[in-house]
């Protein structure tokens, strides 16, 4: 289990990298944080959310917390180094291609598989975002702390830089100092200068020691003459302004001015098709839904969201181990530097650039949220079936129907979908009686309902979500045997 101890040993190399504490201090009360966090108790607090969210406070869960959020803490801190590296690197003009490249080039194999099936049992069941998307929860989170945080940073490195600038340009001033040790100094010196010049200080160039002439030499000291200093030839980085001051004051309640989407069931696909770019895809779907529709980010820039949804996917598939995480830094990183005009520029004493990072830093809270809330949607099992019905309906006698029954264990729902419409082909293919129409449901352990299909073509299974809409389909007939635990093979055809 990741440690805020471990996370310091690993980041407290990185000098440029400040703010680390704010994760830490997440990590060292995780259930707190998250359950006080305002989207959670948002969701908790509405009846259609709390209705379909309540397994969040679910005793297996809150056991899961501590190590979870260290996992996402770290992979948090990871992918906001990786995305700031990607948005530095001078080896792709096409950040969002480098992505798509990377993307394609991975394998569907048998663990990529499972985490699809997981990622559509969070986006179907789990969170069954097609209902949540009718709630219209809408949880309001005021940006004015995280711009104000990358100032604050920015002011306490501009300070930082200054102090080893000035103390640099002291030491190069010793006569004394080594050629050797010069030379290191004055490298010091310009890097650190440079961060400066970047951030919006006038360029100060580094000194040349005047030396004694020798014995015999002829100085100049007449009219128009003297002793010359030499400067360095100083290569000075273009000067930037805090462009976010733009956007830092704006307030405005959106809440009523957003309608929320319904979102549509996502039928899930097998074989060679449950790719890992369709799985950042579904993983994306959900993080857009709630940071765009779910969450209002009041002073939040839209076009800056999708950088949001991409880190959050990144740490997503990284948590569950699939090998699309890196990728999909190069599209957060794309998305940044579409909009590097809202950023505030900072750069840390080793002229590193560190704009992106401070950005993702400061947005850390709704980052780790969201992500975390997905992994554990994607980990919740108590949603999908143990138990799996196929029923088809007579076409002749609608008071009698066929049958079929299987018991699944420790499965997803990928697997679940291929076990519905396997069943549901031998049912039609079979069947010596005409059927009108072919469903499939699954129950939990409770005999409640946890999955349904209209498998009536097998070939595109359509799912049907709300307790209203599968009772409306099953019949009365049907859901009075489910609820009695009644359904065996003697009664049917």
């Amino acid at each position: 289990m990741p440690t805020t101890d471990a996370i310091t040993d690993v980041w407290a190399n990185f000098q440029s990298l400040t703010g680390v504490s704010e994760v830490k201090k997440i990590m060292d009360a995780p259930q707190q944080w998250l359950m006080e966090q305002p989207l959670t108790q948002g969701l908790l607090a509405h009846p259609g959310g709390k209705a379909i969210l309540s397994w969040l406070q679910s005793s297996q869960n809150v056991l899961a917390f501590p190590m979870l959020i260290g996992q996402c803490g770290t992979a948090f801190l990871e992918t906001s180094h990786g995305i700031n590296r990607a948005y530095n690197s001078k080896l792709y003009d096409n950040l969002a291609g480098a992505g798509e490249r990377a993307l394609a080039a991975l394998t569907s194999t048998s663990t990529e598989k499972g985490i699809y099936g997981d990622v559509i049992n969070a986006f179907n069941s789990s969170l069954n975002l097609p209902e949540l998307s009718k709630t219209g929860v809408k949880i309001d989170y005021a940006m004015d702390e995280a711009w104000s945080s990358i100032n604050q940073k920015k002011l306490q490195m501009q300070e930082e830089a200054r102090r080893l600038r000035d103390q640099y340009y002291r030491e190069l001033q010793d006569q004394r100092l080594r050629l050797d040790e010069r030379r290191r100094t004055r490298a010091r010196y310009n890097n650190v200068a440079r961060s400066l010049v970047a951030m919006g200080d006038a360029p100060i160039p580094s000194p040349r020691i005047v030396r004694t002439p020798p014995t015999g030499t002829i100085t100049d000291t007449g009219t128009g003459g003297g002793t010359v200093t030499a400067h360095t030839n100083y290569e000075i980085n273009s000067i930037y302004n805090d462009r976010i001051l733009s956007i830092r004051s704006i307030k405005v309640n959106a809440s009523a001015l957003i309608i929320v989407p319904v979102v549509a069931p996502i039928v899930a696909v097998s074989g060679a098709l449950a790719t890992v770019g369709i799985t950042a895809g579904i993983i994306s779907s959900i993080a857009s839904w709630f940071l765009t529709n779910c969450m209002n980010l009041i002073g939040m820039p839209a076009s800056l969201i999708s950088a949001l949804t991409h880190s959050v996917t990144s740490i997503v598939l990284k948590v569950s181990g699939s090998a699309g995480a890196q990728a999909l830094r190069f599209f957060a990183a794309s998305a940044l530097k579409a909009n590097e005009a809202l950023l505030m520029t900072v750069f840390g004493t080793t002229n590193m650039n560190v704009t992106a990072w401070m950005f993702l830093l400061a947005m850390a809270g709704p980052i780790l949220i969201v992500s975390i809330i997905i992994i554990l949607a994607m980990r919740n099992k108590t949603a999908l079936a143990k138990t799996l019905y196929v029923f088809g309906d007579l076409a002749d006698n609608p008071n009698r129907f066929n049958l079929r029954v299987a018991s699944m264990y420790d499965t997803n729902a990928i697997e679940i979908l291929e076990q519905f419409k396997a069943s549901a082909r031998d049912m039609r293919n079979n069947a010596k009686l005409a059927m009108s129409q072919i469903i499939g449901l699954g129950v939990d352990p409770k005999n409640e309902f946890a999955i349904c299909y209209n498998l009536t073509n097998p070939d595109n299974p359509i799912q049907v979500t709300g307790q209203e809409e599968i009772l409306a389909l099953l019949g009365a007939d049907k859901v009075a045997r489910i609820a009695t635990g009644r359904l065996n093979f003697m009664d049917f055809i």
